[in-house]
């Protein structure tokens, strides 16, 4: 079942501890605590920590046997390293004297780099949800020596401040009752233990009714009553980007034909596009705004998340063929190159949202650092056109003019650039993400044929032969790498997401060894993720009963679930033919989160938006023509400049074999007067085949909606 925020037997216990923080602690002296070194790690954030003076472990079975051995409760703190509240919190709280002296004499401290250990980031963020009502990092928890948590936190400062406890407070508190009152804090810890193990694995049962149930008519139904009319997206503030819930939209207007949800997200997209909660003169977004108007961000600048914007935009720009949502999209994809991609040629992880010690300082504008760089004649114009709130930039025009503004203004917007990379950089996590990386090379797959650029492809290879090392074999995937150095952990997401671009790789070169990469990693996953067939994966490998190991996630937080994704690259390599297993096992999975869909459709958009490419709803488009004629890409533009959802794409060579067993889909076809010819099936039952863009663009339209 979902977590919820709510949950109260949970809520009353972290309150317990809030009032136990006014224990008095009797004096004592403990075991130093075993001195652990993160310069090794491959996480940016962990070595960073490696000089701090606490002794700080990473997670790992050794760090959970020294507690029990010592006999002392456990700090657990995550982080990542583009986090401006964590650098706050190591600036302030970790380094007051009575906090390290009470962790060091009391507890065993645990860093976490969420973004290396996603199991655990999602069990402790759940966990924080539950018992809080909120989740956010840094994350602070205090853990029993076998790791359940007895209280949660978000920043918290070393002493009292604004009606919140102290971080010194909490740790003599709660070591006070592992003193006196172990017995309450036991019986507390069991009850959260068996609530998390609960929550482990979601309800797959699913009756008739949950099957015959339109989940994706529900999210849609859910989304349009939490819609901001004045201001586009959903809620009022923190105002999230929501790329995927976005991207799910659109597909559903485009599927139903439904004019209005096309364009509340349009208008949503829009509004972000035009807000301070983009880089104005870089491209990318940062991570969320904090009020409603979309103009005052947070302004940590996250790969994946931007690639899933990226994806977001292309998408609505072929169903509007509006140039600004190109623009958008593009500008994102050249940021994404300029300043996030390694020497190696995959890209990082984040930017930082501190400059200097100051959260944006890099791109905050005066009206007087304006005037310098461009001088007076020139500032006034540009400072009316995009100089917002707090010295953020954001488009002062209606955002349909945000081309033009930007072609106005761009040499005003070069200079400025200039001016601005004099500054002290936001730093940047070079650790490559495997997930991140693969999603962005699903952005820059896409690109090439919605933009028609082909230096995307390049991009987007550059990150293969990164995340692959071996490509075509997958045996060097790894979740992250730094320096040299990789994670030994490797998670579902790895397998799924890279999966997942493959495929889109595969319908912008048509390089087959795309889908056999693809079928490898997903024969891998369920091989390693699937805890029996026919039901979700697991986050993580194995099959250890443990709550953390055990865990089946599939909610999303603004970006679709691994589940989602592998759902998703099953049913799609099953429509290019790569076995009877894939589709046997995708329509069991989803008959089985039925259940699920109907009580969390909202909270589900990748998963919901995976069912576009079930036998019943999908089509197989195959043209069968020489991939460099002219005539087979007067076809491809037909299906490439359409906003089609559920499709797979193929060319396949007129002299190609007509019995294909390895991929079915590529099995050679006839040819209608010597010319690139293309069919459109479903099932494999295909319509009449044509040779000429019209009539494919005619059968093509009769898949959309009636959406202008």
């Amino acid at each position: 079942m979902r977590m919820m925020a709510m949950c109260s037997t949970v809520w009353r216990l972290n309150l317990l501890f809030v009032a136990a923080f006014l224990f008095v602690i009797a004096g004592g002296t403990g075991a130093a605590a075993r001195a652990g070194s993160l310069a090794e790690s491959p996480s940016a954030y962990l070595a960073a920590h490696a000089e701090d003076a606490i002794a700080w472990q990473t997670w790992d079975g050794e760090a959970l046997a020294g507690a029990g051995r010592e006999d002392r409760l456990i700090f657990l703190t995550l982080g990542y390293a583009a986090c401006h509240w964590c650098h706050v919190l190591a600036r302030t709280t970790l380094k007051d004297a009575g906090v390290l002296a009470a962790l060091d004499k009391d507890y065993v401290s645990i860093l976490v780099d969420r973004e290396e250990r996603p199991d655990l980031d999602r069990h402790f963020s759940d966990a924080m949800l539950a018992m809080t009502g909120q989740s956010g990092y840094p994350a602070l928890f205090v853990l029993t020596p076998d790791g359940v948590p007895v209280f949660s936190s978000g920043y918290l400062a070393a002493t009292p401040e604004y009606g919140k406890p102290g971080l010194l407070e909490v740790l003599r508190g709660l070591t006070g009752m592992w003193r006196g009152e172990r017995g309450a804090l036991l019986a507390n810890a069991e009850t959260n233990r068996a609530w998390l193990r609960a929550n482990a694995t979601p309800d797959l049962s699913a009756t008739e009714e949950d099957v015959a149930f339109d989940a994706r008519a529900d999210a849609v139904r859910q989304w349009r009553r939490a819609f901001d009319t004045v201001h586009g997206g959903f809620g009022h503030e923190p105002k999230f980007l929501r790329p995927d819930l976005l991207s799910f939209l659109l597909d559903e207007a485009v599927r139903r034909g439904d004019k209005e949800l096309l364009r509340m997200t349009v208008f949503s997209l829009d509004h972000m596009a035009a807000g301070g909660v983009r880089d104005q003169l870089g491209g990318a977004f940062y991570r969320y705004a904090v009020d409603r108007f979309w103009q005052l961000p947070h302004f940590e600048i996250m790969l994946d998340e931007n690639a899933w914007m990226a994806l977001a935009y292309l998408r609505v720009y072929r169903a509007t063929a509006a140039p600004r949502h190109a623009a958008v999209a593009r500008g994102i994809l050249d940021d994404l190159l300029h300043r996030f991609r390694l020497e190696n040629g995959a890209l990082a992880a984040s930017l930082d949202a501190e400059s200097g010690g100051e959260e944006g300082g890099y791109y905050l504008w005066a009206a007087d650092g304006i005037r310098a760089a461009l001088g007076a004649e020139q500032a006034d114009d540009f400072i009316a056109a995009y100089l917002g709130e707090r010295g953020i930039l954001r488009l002062a025009a209606p955002p349909e003019k945000l081309v033009s503004v930007e072609e106005k203004y761009v040499a005003q917007r070069e200079k400025l650039l200039r001016a601005r990379e004099t500054r002290v950089a936001p730093r940047r996590d070079d650790k490559l993400l495997t997930p991140s990386n693969a999603v962005a090379l699903m952005a820059f797959a896409d690109a090439v044929v919605i933009l028609g650029d082909e230096k995307y492809l390049a991009a987007a290879k550059s990150i293969l032969a990164r995340l692959l090392p071996a490509y075509p074999e997958i045996e060097g995937l790894a979740h992250s790498r730094r320096e040299g150095r990789e994670s030994e952990s490797r998670f579902l997401s790895d397998y799924a997401f890279l999966a997942l671009a493959l495929l889109h790789l595969f319908e912008t070169d048509f390089d087959v060894s795309r889908l056999d990469t693809a079928r490898a990693l997903m024969t891998a996953a369920l091989q390693k993720f699937q805890p029996e067939p026919g039901t979700p994966f697991r986050t993580v490998a194995g099959a250890d009963a443990d709550e953390i190991a055990a865990r089946i996630d599939l909610d999303e937080n603004g970006a679709p679930s691994a589940n989602a994704a592998a759902l998703e690259a099953l049913y799609r390599l099953a429509l290019f033919g790569a076995g009877g297993t894939f589709e046997e096992e995708a329509r069991a999975i989803s008959a089985g989160l039925a259940g699920y869909l109907r009580d969390n459709a909202a909270h589900a958009p990748g998963l919901l938006a995976a069912l576009n490419y079930a036998p019943g709803d999908a089509r197989e488009i195959v043209i069968a023509g020489n991939p460099a004629g002219a005539d087979t890409k007067a076809l491809l533009h037909e299906v490439y400049t359409r906003p089609l959802t559920g499709i797979v794409i193929a060319i396949v060579s007129p002299n190609a074999p007509r019995d294909q067993a390895d991929w079915p889909l590529l099995a050679g076809r006839p040819l209608l007067a010597e010319r690139a010819t293309a069919y459109v099936c479903k099932n494999r039952l295909c319509n009449l085949p044509v040779d000429n863009p019209q009539d494919l663009a005619a059968q093509l339209d009769e898949l959309l909606g009636a959406v202008p």
